[in-house]
């Protein structure tokens, strides 16, 4: 893949409160859903830069899986440098294009989180999320999407 602004310029990756297992599967238990427990989920983070929000929950839920996708291989590349030095082995960061995934070959998943690129890409791309997230979410699975202004600005 061409080396692109992502790469030149990292993008700020810090943990999420608000993404943590534990805060969505309070969230959806509020809603009627019997989310899956923190402790031992399966959780998807689209665009995840260098992990920053999926290593520190990795570490402190060993018994959870988690999987990072971001198209900046540069990002991907320094998180797992990072989850290499800490020994983590329950978490993956892949270097992928959202356009390219196939929802069938991730497996399903009880979290999957998109935190702050929905507003930054094109439709096909905005799209093309909630179609990943319709294809791998488990049946009582949560999806957070959060956006920090409307698709164009508005």
């Amino acid at each position: 893949m061409a080396v692109d602004s992502y790469d030149e310029i990292p993008y700020d990756s810090t943990p999420i409160y608000e993404t943590h297992p534990g805060n969505l599967a309070l969230s959806g238990a509020l809603f009627g859903l019997e989310p899956a427990p923190a402790e031992r989920c399966r959780y998807l983070e689209l665009g995840c830069a260098s992990g920053g929000n999926l290593i520190p929950l990795a570490y402190y839920l060993p018994d959870s899986e988690f999987l990072g996708i971001e198209r900046s291989a540069e990002q991907v590349r320094a998180g797992r440098a990072l989850i290499a030095t800490l020994g983590l082995r329950n978490i993956r960061l892949e270097q992928a294009d959202v356009l390219a995934l196939d929802p069938s070959s991730l497996g399903r998943f009880d979290y999957i989180v998109a935190h702050g690129f929905y507003s930054w890409v094109p439709e096909p791309v905005r799209r093309r999320l909630f179609e990943i997230a319709s294809g791998a979410l488990a049946p009582q699975g949560i999806a957070y999407v959060s956006y920090n202004t409307l698709p164009g600005w508005r």
